[in-house]
């Protein structure tokens, strides 16, 4: 067998692609492999209670999986306190006072699981089996999450009347568990006498393989047939998994057919996921919602609650520094924040300020400032997504399936670049600026009245930020 650092090297490049970049650097870059011991336990030195405590709770599961992928054996992982392993101080590039293990336990007291990634999806114990937190009142609304938020809730108002399934489609750390647990919560609050049940999609996996092994698959239906509302998440995860999705297909058609409410969620709209046709034409039945990314007035709105929820002070320069750094995954960016707590908890710091904020977050998100965007990916990326040509783009066809993409991309170069009117008018066959004016009204009015419109423009600002 490899050596322990191999071995764990293997393990943390598994983590590494299922986490976002600031949950893996905060948690596991200082992690240490102690010991594989003779009954099959791997232990796991790391830098102090709070870490332990963190990781037992959040990715203990997720560390055994990796691990019996690695050997290719069931593996029991134990989280111990190292001293020998890196201080957390390491989280920034600063000198940090020795820890307060006081201070650093009331930061965890504090501190809620919100990763969805956990078979679980949810903290509490059988009879409350939601998170308190995750509630429709909670969830920051805005333009890009607003017709999902208001279809969930009109779901939870009337489960099993309106839009039976609902399908909740966006990228990962949009808010589509936070709904489904809002869901979960509104039911239970309103309708006790409901029976709720919010899984993921592994984890209908698991219950069925469990049911055949153990020969219990009438238990099996029993339990997910009985429900009144049935909450799954990252259904995508049913990919080739053929004989589960044969369950899941009988266990759809009862509950619908019983009247009974079904949301499901996923990374990716419907058509995309590799299932056969009667998945997607039962998908169709309802209504499909999508969460596009939240855009700098939402992330910060939603900074703002959050760091509120944790009792942390920051001020207004440095949450807006987040919320302007980091990527649209609401995730990753409370992955900053507890990255910010922890620093602030080892340096004794009641107020986090720009300085602190800058200094802890560097290297966490792409400084864009260093890639700005050119008018040239801003033509190319809007030829691309529409099908057209370069010379169409900045031609003189007045067709509207040549002047809509035509406004679009002014709009964008307009919002993405420093370029003035006139320079716009220019790189565009050489208008006037008024016609740049005329553009950017224009769009600005489509996207607040038709979400298709708003929807494409998100997307195709995605697609330009990435490429730079």
């Amino acid at each position: 067998m490899a050596d322990l650092n191999t071995i764990w090297e293997d393990v943390l490049s598994i983590i590494r692609e299922e986490l976002n970049t600031p949950s893996f650097t905060t948690w596991f870059e200082h992690t240490v492999p102690l010991d594989l011991t003779d009954d099959g336990v791997f232990v796991v030195g790391v830098q102090n209670e709070f870490a332990r405590s963190w990781l037992e709770e959040r990715y203990a599961q997720r560390l055994s999986a990796a691990l019996r992928q690695v050997i290719g054996a069931e593996v029991d992982v134990r989280i111990v306190v190292d001293p020998s392993s890196s201080s957390m101080s390491d989280v920034a590039t600063a000198d940090v006072p020795a820890a307060n293990p006081v201070s650093i336990h009331t930061v965890e007291e504090d501190l809620r699981s919100t990763d969805t990634g956990s078979a679980q999806g949810a903290s509490g114990d059988a009879d409350h089996p939601f998170d308190p937190k995750f509630t429709f009142d909670s969830f920051v609304v805005g333009d890009s999450n607003a017709f999902a938020r208001n279809a969930a809730l009109a779901v939870a108002e009337q489960p099993g009347l309106k839009y039976n399934p609902l399908f909740l489609w966006g990228g990962p750390g949009l808010g589509k568990t936070h709904l489904l647990q809002a869901i979960g919560n509104y039911v239970t609050s309103n309708f006790p006498h409901k029976k709720v049940m919010f899984v993921t999609s592994e984890q209908f996996m698991n219950d069925f393989i469990e049911s055949i092994r153990a020969e219990t698959t009438n238990s099996f239906r029993q339990k997910y047939r009985t429900v009144d509302v049935l909450l799954i998440d990252d259904i995508q995860f049913l990919e080739r998994k053929f004989g589960t999705q044969d369950q899941f297909f009988h266990t759809f058609n009862e509950l619908r057919q019983r009247g009974k409410a079904i949301v499901l969620a996923s990374d990716r709209p419907p058509r995309e996921i590799d299932m056969d046709e009667r998945y997607q034409s039962r998908f169709a039945m309802g209504l499909q919602a999508d969460i596009q990314p939240p855009n700098y007035e939402t992330r910060l709105a939603i900074l703002r609650q959050f760091v509120e929820s944790q009792r942390i002070v920051f001020e207004d320069a440095a949450l807006a520094l987040v919320a302007d750094r980091s990527t649209p995954n609401i995730r990753e960016m409370e992955g900053a924040v507890y990255r910010i707590m922890a620093f602030c908890e080892l340096s004794r710091r009641d107020v986090v300020d720009l300085k602190t904020a800058e200094q802890v977050t560097r290297g966490l998100f792409p400084d864009r400032s260093l890639r700005p965007i050119s008018i040239g990916t801003i033509k190319r990326e809007t030829c691309r997504f529409y099908g057209i040509s370069d010379s169409e783009l900045i031609g003189s066809k007045r067709s509207q399936p040549i002047v809509f993409p035509r406004q679009v991309a002014m709009y964008l170069a307009r919002e993405l670049t420093d370029l003035s009117l006139p320079k716009i008018g220019e790189e565009f066959g050489g208008r006037d600026h008024t016609t740049v004016m005329h553009a950017n009204d224009k769009i600005r009015k489509l996207m607040s009245e038709q979400r298709e419109v708003y929807n494409q423009v998100q997307q195709l600002t995605n697609l330009i930020r990435q490429k730079g």
